[in-house]
C-alpha cells in the first residue's frame, strides 16, 4: 500500500491508475497527513461463476424420486 500527498507537485491520475494496474495494490491518498480516499484495483468477476453458481456442487438425487404421488395426480385432476 502506497500513501501519495496531494500536496506533492508531481501527482498525476495516469501515473497513480498505472501504478495500480501494474502493483495490483491500493494506494491511500492523503491530505495534510490525514487519508481522504483509497483507491483500489478493479476486478472484473469471473462470468462462469455468476452464470453458473452451482456449478461443481454435489448432486443427490432422493431414494424415493420416481415414486409415484397419487395426491397430486388427485389434485391436478380435479
Amino acid at each position: 500500500m502506497k500513501y501519495l500527498n496531494l500536496e506533492e507537485p508531481d501527482i498525476t491520475l495516469t501515473a497513480i491508475v498505472d501504478e495500480i494496474a501494474v502493483n495490483q495494490s491500493e494506494v491511500i491518498i492523503t491530505r495534510n497527513g490525514l487519508p481522504v480516499a483509497r483507491i483500489v484495483p478493479y476486478s472484473i468477476p469471473d462470468a462462469r461463476e455468476k452464470n453458473y453458481p452451482l456449478r461443481g456442487m454435489p448432486i443427490k438425487i432422493a431414494a424415493d424420486f420416481d415414486e409415484p404421488m397419487p395426491e397430486l395426480w388427485d389434485a391436478l385432476g380435479e
